[in-house]
């Protein structure tokens, strides 16, 4: 999705989209979504145009309000927004009434041979509606700021240091002439539905492309080898990875294997920091269009 796009997505009320309440449960939501999902995927409308288009916003939708930070910086952005427009609308109105009364005043004015006081109440008046502007400007600046220091709040222990205890699956696939194989971030997509994750890497060598997926839960992990196919022509091979202890040479029988040891702390402590990445990434996004 192109940065343009984002911007006007980030525009949009995503719970006024999914038809679903600001509070709702990441049930409710997921359960909105499939609904609308079916309703307008590409292949149940192939002479709709906007199909994919509309299709692709759920999707984006989905991602946002499934990531607790990115759906926690986009309520306070919405909310926000509601709040201003009704302040900005309070304001506007209370102008409007202070400008008919200067009209007023400067219309009687105008009929009193006093040149000096007609001149006076159109300055007045000016100063009146430059005033109302910078009240509109200053609660706008105001919320955007209280929105910049909530998102920019150290990270909790929880989500700074990576679990030590998950269950890992592997995923395959080959690319082809025409498609060079998955991304990170297409990857990270098709597995974090299933459950929460620890870490993640991935390497594509020549045509095989591999994968190795950490989850939280047993259960996430399950639902990932029992269920996920891949995107549409692009299918992957997904396993459980048994949890098997280093070989151990016949001279150095007592000095675990280093390279498989090191393996999997470099693994998790490099994926936690580009997961942590991609989410000031997308709160970013989400700033930055609301400054727009």
């Amino acid at each position: 999705m192109s940065k343009a796009r984002t911007q006007e997505l980030m525009k949009l009320d995503f719970y006024e989209i999914l038809e679903v309440p600001i509070d709702a449960e990441e049930k409710e939501i997921k359960k909105s979504y499939r609904k609308k999902a079916l309703k307008c995927h590409p292949d149940k409308n192939p002479d709709n145009k906007s199909a994919a288009e509309e299709f692709d916003q759920l999707k984006k939708i989905l991602e946002i309000l499934l990531d607790p930070g990115a759906r926690a910086a986009y309520d306070k952005v919405l909310k926000g927004r509601k709040a201003a427009a009704v302040r900005a609308r309070a304001a506007s109105a209370k102008t409007q009434k202070l400008r008919s009364e200067l009209e007023e005043r400067e219309r009687r004015a105008q009929e009193q041979p006093r040149i000096s006081e007609e001149e006076k109440l159109r300055r007045e008046l000016k100063r009146l509606e430059e005033e109302g502007e910078k009240i509109i400007q200053e609660e706008l600046e105001r919320l955007n700021k209280e929105v910049e220091k909530e998102l920019h709040k150290p990270a909790s222990k929880s989500t700074a240091e990576p679990e030590q205890n998950g269950y890992k699956v592997k995923v395959k696939w080959l690319a082809t002439d025409d498609w060079p194989g998955y991304t990170e971030q297409e990857i990270h997509q098709l597995f974090y539905k299933w459950g929460d994750i620890n870490a993640m890497v991935m390497k594509q060598k020549s045509k095989k492309g591999t994968a190795m997926i950490d989850y939280k839960t047993k259960q996430g992990a399950d639902m990932a080898v029992q269920f996920e196919k891949g995107q549409i022509g692009k299918p992957v091979e997904v396993s459980h990875v048994s949890e098997k202890p280093p070989k151990e040479s016949a001279s150095k029988s007592k000095e675990p294997e280093p390279k498989a040891k090191g393996f999997d702390f470099e693994s998790v402590a490099d994926m936690n920091r580009r997961r942590e990445e991609e989410r000031k990434r997308l709160i970013e996004e989400i700033l930055r269009s609301e400054n727009m």
